[in-house]
């Protein structure tokens, strides 16, 4: 199912390699996600496919990480969470692929549709966005044929939740999302808007870095902010 390739640079091939050479005739795919039984319904979807090639499945960010070091790679398939993972995951594990590899084209597959996720996600020039729920998992081939063709993808299901939730939004208050926020992630809220970093806010609550950039992050998706200078004017607006 998963080739085995000699050690090369992401997207790059030594042409004096007869497997490297063989896959510039295909598109090379590395997938990454902490349940393996969704690596493993990956490689069954991509399987018989002549022109993919599934080079790698990483379990972990750090794996993700070596392996894109390692292994050729056209598409990532990334998960936007990693249980339990000691390493900064969702938007900071993919503005730091996107950092490291600026060229790299990624799919993100993941349960979590709402509706600032996917704003966020897609504000970072991802190619393509598929819940694990729609029925476009089915047809990933498909989807890394109009990647690889230079298009973004956002699977139905997805499209229609967004347009749905973005007539919503318009009779939701911000001052009911902030309801929502726990008093943990207010905290952290309030004082990353006192401008402190979330080294600082992690020093002063002895918590994690970890545990700060997830209360952090709950908190921007319930406020609908992409960034941090929208999550700052969002706590300003309300308080």
């Amino acid at each position: 199912m998963i080739d085995s390739i000699s050690r090369q640079e992401p997207g790059r091939f030594a042409s004096d390699d007869a497997t490297a050479k063989d896959s510039l005739r295909k598109t090379n795919v590395v997938v990454a996600d902490d349940h393996p039984v969704v690596a493993m319904g990956i490689g069954k979807v991509l399987e018989g496919r002549p022109d993919i090639r599934l080079v790698a499945a990483a379990a972990s960010i750090s794996e993700l990480l070596e392996t894109l070091q390692t292994k050729p790679c056209d598409i990532l398939i990334c998960d936007y969470s990693f249980a339990g993972d000691i390493e900064p995951d969702g938007m900071q594990l993919l503005e730091r692929v996107r950092g490291l590899y600026p060229g790299l084209k990624i799919v993100v597959l993941t349960v979590n549709d709402s509706l600032a996720v996917v704003r966020r996600i897609m504000s970072l020039r991802v190619a393509g966005f598929v819940s694990k729920s729609s029925r476009d998992f089915h047809a990933l081939p498909e989807v890394i044929e109009r990647v690889m063709r230079g298009e973004r993808y956002i699977d139905s299901h997805t499209s229609k939740m967004v347009v749905q939730r973005m007539l919503d939004s318009e009779d939701t208050s911000r001052a009911q999302a902030s309801a929502q926020l726990t008093a943990r992630e207010m905290e952290v809220v309030r004082m990353f808007a006192s401008n402190m970093s979330v080294t600082d806010i992690a020093k002063h609550t002895n918590r994690s870095l970890k545990t700060i950039s997830t209360q952090k992050s709950k908190a921007m998706i319930k406020l609908g902010a992409s960034n941090d200078i929208e999550l700052v004017n969002a706590f300003k607006q309300l308080y």
